[in-house]
């Protein structure tokens, strides 16, 4: 039989802030909107909303809406917190970017944090993410292979496809098309973890993330926000499998959709026409230099 996806059950390791007792520095130190899926003695599987930083932007150090109100240490990619009269360090195993939601998995030894960053690099972990996009890839199953680079401007990082050997690899297969919107419900699987990775893929096939502000479709966005109540962008870290690093068992976590995006799924079944789009010329603008995909701003 397979273990819970949220978590094995016949053995509960001993943590902290049980019923009862106050909670712990490390309890206080997480940010309010954040949930915990799972947690053990070394292991800390977190649920992040979206408009949540996985860390502060560096030179920063803290941040109110980091996942942590904590000061961040860049260089040993970990938080710094005080509990009570010792310091305890919380490392960050993988990054989600700000307006991506789901699972993130952090450490709370620094040798199970080597250990599981390694597991990463040999593509030992499982990373499933759940999107919904602007059309349906072709074929319904298949690999994303690009070059992807960083360009800094503007106060902020945009990713655009380059020139050479591939460093970023997606799997990917179509879970259910909505017609006759042409919206698709899809499992994306990444083998790498480049900034902005999975939405500028799905954009430079000209199937972007529904919702995405960067890289994807105003028209399509304004949309959605009316047909289905999406106010967001479609994109949830959604399951991870991994071996425990103390124990080998199997380890799967799961972080269902909240309301604002299993409503909208839900609405989009109801959608009896195609999805409008941008123009072939201003989408193209876009891929290159991700902008113009946001939402319609609300007057006020």
């Amino acid at each position: 039989m397979e273990e819970d996806r949220r978590g094995p059950r016949p053995e509960r390791p001993e943590r902290q802030g049980r019923a009862g007792e106050a909670p712990s520095g490390i309890d206080l130190a997480k940010h309010s909107s954040v949930h915990e899926i799972y947690r053990d003695q070394v292991l800390w599987a977190l649920d992040k909303p979206p408009g949540i930083l996985s860390h502060p932007n560096p030179p920063a150090t803290e941040a109110p809406n980091a996942l942590f109100r904590a000061p961040y240490d860049s260089e040993a990619e970990c938080y710094v917190i005080r509990d009570g009269g010792k310091t305890v360090r919380i490392w960050l195993i993988h990054r989600l970017d700000q307006e991506t939601s789901g699972l993130i998995l952090c450490a709370l030894d620094e040798e199970v944090a080597l250990t599981l960053k390694e597991a990463l690099l040999r593509r030992e972990v499982v990373k499933e993410y759940r999107a919904v996009l602007l059309g349906v890839p072709e074929p319904r199953r298949g690999e994303w292979r690009d070059r992807l680079e960083k360009k800094h401007g503007s106060g902020r990082v945009t990713v655009t496809r380059g020139q050479g050997t591939p460093n970023a690899i997606t799997r990917y297969s179509v879970l259910k098309v909505f017609e006759p919107s042409g919206l698709a419900h899809v499992a994306l699987h990444p083998e790498t973890g480049r900034t902005h990775q999975l939405r500028v893929q799905a954009a430079l096939r000209g199937t972007p993330v529904a919702g995405d502000d960067r890289y994807g479709d105003f028209t399509a966005n304004r949309f959605l926000e009316e047909a289905a109540g999406l106010k967001r962008m479609f994109l949830q870290a959604y399951h991870l499998e991994l071996r425990h690093p103390l124990t080998g068992h199997a380890l799967r976590l799961h972080a269902p959709f909240a309301l604002k995006l299993a409503d909208p799924l839900r609405r989009m079944e109801e959608i009896l026409q195609p999805v409008p789009r941008r123009s072939p010329a201003e989408r193209e603008k876009a891929q290159r230099g991700g902008k113009g995909g946001g939402r319609a701003r609300r007057r006020r």
